[in-house]
């Protein structure tokens, strides 16, 4: 009995393992990681929604300020208002333009130079997370240049950028060089560009002429052609007046010293009461004529 007993005691002591088996505590394990895996994408699918939403979407980034600095003849409200026309709408009928990342600085900058003409864009900034800071120039006109009977400002960079009225302020208030192209080229406004140095050497021609030697101008300045970068005026003394043709081939500090030279020694007051023209476009040449006789070197 006893050895029976022993017998029975191992046998059972033998089926413990089996009652303990691990099997389904992995399968409790892979429950709980399958879930955690759900539960974290989720999470991070909502998390990716929410801020989806506030980017593009939530009236929260949308621009509601916008300021100009920099403009002086241009109303600020003015530019505001066609800034909000770049902005207004919808991209594909979901995106607000006016959401502070999906604004566009090409389409703002691009609205404002057609519908101002002498306006410049110097920067646009976006000031997080509803604000937009416009700085701009306004282009001063430098002469008017005029051909085919038309005239249009043109800046100091020889860009036109629009028509000259004479009834433009600006024009009135102070004197303003004005540039007759006698070729008639056609000009296109934004289009055309007038040589930058040219417009420089004519208005120090003008310096020489009018402060330095006191000069008085009859009429405007006119050119044969913008490629000849030569201009012609006439200058008044007394009842009369006499052409005098330029180059800008001769610098205008040395043109003026040709100008003394010349009143002094061959052309004084009383003899160009009779002078028809000086001609001083060749340089180290020197050609007048006085009415009624040939051509003097």
């Amino acid at each position: 009995m006893s050895f029976f007993r022993k017998k029975e005691k191992n046998k059972i002591w033998k089926r413990n393992p089996k009652i303990y088996s691990g099997a389904p505590k992995r399968d409790i394990q892979g429950e709980k990681t399958r879930f955690s895996r759900f539960l974290f994408w989720v999470l991070f699918l909502s998390f990716l929604g929410v801020c989806v939403y506030i980017l593009l979407f939530s009236p929260f980034l949308e621009i509601e300020t916008v300021a100009v600095e920099g403009n002086k003849a241009i109303p600020t409200e003015d530019i505001v208002e066609k800034v909000n026309e770049a902005m207004a709408g919808k991209y594909f009928n979901y995106f607000s333009k006016r959401n502070f990342f999906l604004a566009s600085k090409k389409e703002i900058n691009q609205k404002l130079k057609n519908d101002f003409n002498r306006l410049e864009i110097s920067s646009i900034e976006k000031k997080f997370p509803k604000a937009l800071l416009i700085k701009v120039q306004e282009r001063q006109p430098e002469l008017v240049w005029c051909s085919g009977g038309v005239c249009y400002l043109v800046d100091k960079n020889g860009f036109i950028y629009a028509g000259a009225n004479a009834t433009d302020e600006e024009l009135n208030q102070s004197r303003f060089l004005v540039i007759i192209d006698e070729s008639a080229r056609p000009i296109e406004i934004k289009k055309s560009v007038i040589d930058p140095d040219f417009i420089l050497y004519i208005k120090e021609i003008d310096a020489r002429l009018v402060d330095d030697l006191g000069l008085s101008l009859e009429g405007d300045y006119h050119t044969p052609a913008l490629s000849s970068r030569e201009i012609f005026v006439k200058i008044k003394e007394g009842e009369g007046a006499w052409t005098l043709k330029l180059s800008s081939a001769v610098s205008p500090e040395d043109t003026k010293k040709i100008l003394q030279t010349v009143f002094e020694k061959e052309l004084p007051a009383e003899k160009r009461k009779n002078l028809d023209y000086l001609d001083l476009r060749i340089k180290g040449k020197v050609y007048y004529r006085l009415n009624n006789s040939a051509v003097s070197n």
